[in-house]
């Protein structure tokens, strides 16, 4: 009898005590809207020469070795493509893993983002520089890229 009341209240344990844990990135992020330089969205499939999700690919450079971002999160290359119906516009969400990421666009064009994060408060992005000109200092957390 003890041994089957041992053997209920394990499994009436177990389930709770399960060694498996919920993986979350915490990363900070930037919102970039691509224009051309008459204004129109470059991330609207409809725009010629526009940058699509498939073309986009994402690189962290650690000690100088960049490597092509893919994660079993729910978001893998680190970066998503949406749009703010409000103001009709597409926007490339990027987080940010490492100080220096690599954005590729397409083929011929790879961008360099570097970033300052204070890692101590909820990895948040303090200061962006995109291709070495400063384009974000603390909020808000959205900028425009003309092309």
């Amino acid at each position: 009898m003890k041994k089957i009341l041992i053997a209920f209240i394990a499994l009436l344990i177990l389930p709770f005590g399960s060694c498996k844990k919920n993986h979350t990135i915490e990363s900070a992020m930037i919102e970039i809207a691509f224009k051309d330089k008459s204004g129109n969205d470059l991330l609207d499939s409809s725009t010629q020469n526009n940058y699509s999700e498939s073309s986009i690919h994402l690189f962290n450079v650690v000690n100088g070795v960049k490597k092509e971002v893919n994660t079993p999160y729910d978001i893998p290359h680190n970066f998503v493509i949406f749009k703010n119906e409000s103001l009709n516009q597409n926007f490339l969400r990027v987080f940010f893993e490492t100080d220096t990421t690599l954005l590729q666009l397409d083929q011929n064009m790879v961008d360099t983002l570097i970033c300052l994060i204070d890692r101590t408060n909820g990895h948040l992005l303090k200061r962006l520089w995109y291709n070495g000109e400063p384009k974000y200092y603390m909020n808000p957390n959205v900028i425009t890229i003309v092309k």
